[in-house]
């Protein structure tokens, strides 16, 4: 049995476990989310210059693709993983952590086996891997992931609503139509009557504009 110590270490490993499996995970759906983008980019020819140079080989090593930091933030994770995965054995299992002496092979000592139910598994994730819309005449009235022409960046769209055409429009025909003391100002309130303009949440820019006539 584990003493009073051992047991907060290993409350402690689990939280971290827990912890590295959920980052192993993000990172996983963004290298899914990249690679599906990138050949949807390559198979459509929708492609600025700054992906081309994202996707050729670069020389200096100093210069890393997203894709390739991905990789490397997930080795990072299998390894802290591992190492705590052995940590909890060597508490739980303190008999079999100690290496065994092979006397006939002179003296090598033998590593014990690792049971694979210490091994973390991630689940596939619950929910489907967001959409982009890529063209932005079709961009719905709410906020929609989507890449930014400005920056380049993959955003969430920032949605805001304005008085355009067909408020106006509406207004003045309630004007004509007798529709006084305020009446005809109703169009101002109706949020189904207003323009959508979608702007990028990091660089402020407008991406689009939606409007009713």
């Amino acid at each position: 049995m584990p003493t009073v110590q051992e047991q907060m270490e290993l409350d402690e490993i689990e939280q971290e476990l827990r912890k590295l499996a959920r980052q192993q995970q993000q990172l996983l759906s963004r290298k899914e989310l990249l690679t599906v983008l990138q050949d949807y980019k390559q198979s459509t020819g929708f492609m600025s210059p700054s992906d081309k140079k994202t996707l050729t080989k670069r020389t200096d090593s100093t210069e890393k693709t997203e894709l390739e930091r991905i990789d490397e933030q997930l080795r990072d994770i299998a390894e802290q993983e591992g190492e705590l995965v052995n940590r909890r054995k060597e508490i739980l299992f303190p008999s079999q952590s100690r290496p065994d002496l092979c006397k006939a092979n002179g003296g090598v000592f033998v590593l014990p086996h690792i049971s694979d139910q210490f091994a973390v598994a991630i689940p596939p994730p619950s929910f489907p891997a967001p959409q982009l819309t890529l063209d932005y005449n079709k961009l719905p009235d709410s906020p929609t992931p989507t890449q930014c022409p400005s920056c380049q960046q993959f955003v969430t769209t920032e949605t805001s609503r304005k008085a355009g055409n067909t408020v106006w429009l509406l207004c003045i025909m309630a004007v004509m139509f007798g529709c006084f003391l305020g009446c005809c100002l109703i169009p101002f309130c109706v949020h189904a009557c207003k323009d959508v303009v979608h702007k990028c949440p990091k660089c402020r820019s407008k991406i689009q504009k939606i409007q009713r006539l």
